[in-house]
């Protein structure tokens, strides 16, 4: 056991992701922030989290390859969708051997589908669909501005934190929002729980990188 657990690892994981599961259920808690850092149990959360009519989103479409790979590969059973803003997008090889993934410019393209992946960008221009949920995975990296695209329309909503990465890029000038309370390069999730105190928050603590003898105890 870890020093600071009161668990094992692998108990500890399932305890929290059993709390995240529960609280998406409240609506009167229809946002949750989960903190973790890699290899510490997010891809195992996603995909337990993943129901149906459920969109998955991310930020960039490399990203989204990935979520739509790892999602074909632990929830065979289920048909998913990969949202596309591109009409001559083609599956990418990761995922080119995966049938049960289907992909479409239009909602409507996709048919029937259990999970519906795409970006940010290309879900806060859907009209003519609604989920009952989403999960937005690599959240750290949103910008407030994207959310606010599309943050009315999704309920229950999952946000999947890992505070190693880089924050939200921009290739314009932000230097006249800098010091703004409205700044639309804030990190998205801060503005969050800035706003809403008490949306619950997990952490994922245990880290599957690197051996327990490598932390110095």
């Amino acid at each position: 056991m870890l020093a600071g657990l009161e668990m094992p690892p692998a108990v500890e994981a399932e305890r929290v992701i059993t709390a995240v599961l529960a609280n998406l259920r409240f609506r009167d808690r229809c946002r949750v922030v989960v903190v973790s850092s890699r290899e510490a149990g997010k891809s195992a959360l996603v995909v337990c989290a993943a129901v149906e009519r459920l969109i998955v989103i991310a930020q960039t479409n490399e990203q989204v390859d990935d979520l739509t790979d790892r999602l074909a590969q632990k929830l065979s059973e289920l048909c998913i969708g990969r949202l596309s803003a591109a009409a001559d997008y083609r599956k990418s090889e990761r995922v080119k051997g995966q049938e049960m993934v289907w992909v479409g410019v239009k909602v409507t393209d996709l048919g029937v589908r259990a999970v519906t992946v795409g970006t940010i960008a290309k879900s806060a221009t859907v009209t003519d669909c609604s989920w009952v949920g989403i999960i937005v995975d690599e959240a750290y990296q949103m910008r407030s501005n994207a959310l606010l695209r599309a943050a009315g329309r999704f309920e229950p909503a999952l946000f999947v934190v890992d505070p190693g990465q880089l924050d939200g890029l921009s290739t314009v000038e932000t230097v006249r929002w800098t010091g703004l309370t409205g700044d639309p390069m804030q990190i998205a999730v801060a503005v969050l729980l800035r706003h809403n105190p008490d949306l619950p928050v997990h952490r994922l603590l245990v880290s599957r990188r690197a051996p327990e003898r490598s932390v110095d105890s």
